[in-house]
């Protein structure tokens, strides 16, 4: 059985590889099927693991995804300007209710980034259901009371989505690749 600890390696790794820039839509399209598989793989094993140890894997991942997406999107012009970046596809990928941060965007439309100010960790239900509205599915999801985290699919894009709780409030964190 994988440890807490590699399960939020993974997760992380995942993460990060949903989010790559710089890089050709097909390396883009490999990184997201292998950071797909690993989270897939890892909630199949959280699933078996409860109390503490779920609670604390998922406050770290939360915790890490500002980390992950200065990586990830590091030179492409993240911003805290309260808009969704350049080329993001609003009319596929709905937004849960909120107040946008800002985000960021790959080159040439590799992937986008947008985080959204949410009243509450609640809020990813109501983001799961309108991904699930529009066309969506789950591959992999695990919530608690401070962090969500899921992995969705439509025909065009995939979507890592968290929510996680902050002094600031609660934020939730769109990761958008095409497929």
């Amino acid at each position: 059985m994988r440890t807490p600890r590699t399960l939020i390696a993974a997760v992380t790794a995942g993460i990060a590889l949903a989010g790559l820039t710089g890089c050709s839509a097909d390396a883009v399209r490999q990184a997201t099927d292998l950071g797909s598989s690993v989270a897939s793989n890892v909630s199949e094993t959280v699933q078996g693991i409860d109390g503490k140890a779920v609670q604390d894997g998922m406050a770290s991942v939360a915790g890490g995804i500002d980390g992950a997406l200065d990586a990830a999107l590091s030179g492409s012009g993240v911003t805290s300007d309260g808009k969704v970046p350049d080329g993001f596809p609003s009319a596929d990928v709905p937004l849960v209710d909120g107040t946008v941060l800002g985000g960021g965007a790959g080159p040439d439309g590799t992937g986008w980034v947008v985080q959204v100010r949410v009243a509450s960790v609640d809020e990813f239900g109501a983001a799961d259901e309108q991904l699930a509205a529009a066309g969506y599915t789950e591959s992999a999801k695990r919530a608690d009371a401070t962090s969500a985290f899921g992995l969705f699919r439509s025909d065009a894009y995939r979507v890592v989505l968290t929510v996680s709780d902050s002094e600031a409030g609660a934020t939730a964190t769109y990761i958008v690749t095409p497929r």
